[in-house]
């Protein structure tokens, strides 16, 4: 899949210098001089974060053997039908946990693209609030942070309220009862989308 995506995302992403298949399945790309970003309330990295999924979301979706929001989310809807909240035309990274955004040359670049997604164009920006959660922010300055990307303002409420369900559900089944810290943000974030659900 990295292969197979990066001539799409060179404007953000290192390129692919070579790979190499044998016992391991290695792949060499540009190196960058950076540090992995912080998503913490007031730090300067987010906004340089935020530009990088605006430029994303931007981007044609290629015509290529993508996941789609069932590989990842649908063992963890109530009912498949919702699962048409999240389907789209968009290219998509969804996972932008902080080491997959590196800081350097003055911007943030997206790496480790194993889970490249066609879907809707507001998946990238709900799955970067669990993680602003994550790192401090409360769910609505999370959100705040991400309606500076232009494809949130497509999301409909009850396709969020949705999301937010599945990923909770998603992320505790990865945590197996330990007390991760992304499983508590993915609650803070479905509590407050069923509030904001139920008043829109």
């Amino acid at each position: 899949m990295e292969e197979m995506i990066n001539p799409y995302v060179l404007s953000f992403t290192p390129r692919l210098l070579w790979r190499v298949n044998g016992d391991w399945d290695i792949l060499g790309f540009e190196y960058l001089d950076g540090r992995h970003a912080d998503y913490a309330p007031g730090s300067p990295d987010v906004d340089k974060v935020v530009l990088t999924f605006t430029e994303l979301g931007r981007l044609p979706c290629p015509d290529l053997p993508l996941k789609r929001p069932e590989h990842r989310w649908g063992a963890h809807v109530d009912d498949p039908a919702d699962l048409e909240w999240f389907r789209g035309d968009r290219l998509q990274h969804i996972d932008p946990t902080p080491p997959n955004l590196v800081m350097a040359e003055g911007k943030a670049s997206l790496i480790d693209w194993a889970w490249p997604t066609r879907g809707a164009a507001w998946l990238d920006p709900a799955c970067l609030v669990i993680r602003l959660i994550e790192a401090g922010h409360t769910p609505e300055q999370a959100e705040d942070v991400v309606g500076a990307v232009p494809s949130w303002g497509t999301a409909p409420p009850e396709g969020l309220r949705a999301f937010a369900l599945a990923n909770l559900r998603m992320w505790s089944k990865a945590a197996n009862g330990r007390p991760f810290e992304i499983t508590k943000a993915a609650q803070a974030w479905f509590e407050y989308r069923t509030v904001q659900t139920a008043a829109s």
